[in-house]
């Protein structure tokens, strides 16, 4: 059964009844929009130092990246978030048909 209380205690569930994953997703997701935007900044001023015509490409190009890679972790995650609802999704059709019949 995969119930999702989160906490501490959850990392040491030798059973893996408890699934962390679920809760720390959206802490991964945080530390990489931080990332991102420190990155994002240190390109910029990357492309200060280098002139206008590279900070204008690290600007524009700069954020082009990290929008895209933003995104790209963005669809990894709630792709990791769909397994584990196909998973409660097909706990709760076998707990129907049980109940069925």
């Amino acid at each position: 059964m995969a119930t999702q209380s989160g906490g501490l205690g959850d990392i040491f569930d030798l059973t893996f009844e408890k699934f962390v994953t679920p809760s720390v997703v959206k802490i991964i997701y945080i530390l990489i929009l931080v990332f991102a935007a420190l990155g994002w900044l240190f390109i910029v001023f990357a492309g200060i130092t280098q002139g206008f015509a590279s900070f204008l490409g690290a600007l524009i190009f700069g954020t082009i990246g990290v929008l895209v890679g933003v995104l790209l972790y963005r669809i990894m995650l709630e792709m990791v978030m769909i397994v584990f609802r196909i998973g409660d999704n097909t706990e709760r059709m076998a707990d129907a048909l049980e109940n069925q019949g």
